[in-house]
């Protein structure tokens, strides 16, 4: 019975056994390419980005000739707090990351490149 049937499915689709592929089938496997995965690229350049920006805020600080660097008032305790609140917060975000990695992989993209970045930035 098994037998029967799948000899009426070969001869249905006229199937040889030393059939080749024809030219538009080999065409249309290898002219088929994926698309890249951009989705964390974006989120990725945002992280670096605003690890650039709280490590140079941070880098600022201790420079004196820096608009928001020592004994420059105001706008030196508003970018000052911000800088130390970023980076304040960005340790605590790469280890959630590195926590989530599987559930939330953007996440660890993002805060990975942030923390990165400060460190550069620090080290430089």
């Amino acid at each position: 019975m098994i037998t029967n049937n799948f000899d009426r499915r070969l001869n249905r689709i006229q199937w040889q056994p030393s059939a080749v592929p024809t030219p538009e089938i080999v065409d249309g496997i290898l002219n088929v390419r994926p698309m890249p995965d951009l989705r964390g690229a974006a989120l990725t350049l945002f992280g670096a980005i605003l690890g650039i920006l709280i490590g140079v805020g941070l880098k600022g600080m201790v420079i004196p000739d820096t608009t928001w660097g020592p004994n420059s008032g105001l706008i030196g305790a508003i970018v000052g707090t911000l800088s130390l609140a970023g980076l304040g917060l960005s340790v605590p975000l790469a280890a959630l990351g590195a926590y989530w990695h599987k559930r939330r992989p953007r996440l660890l993209q993002f805060s990975s490149m942030n923390l990165l970045m400060i460190v550069v930035i620090l080290l430089s």
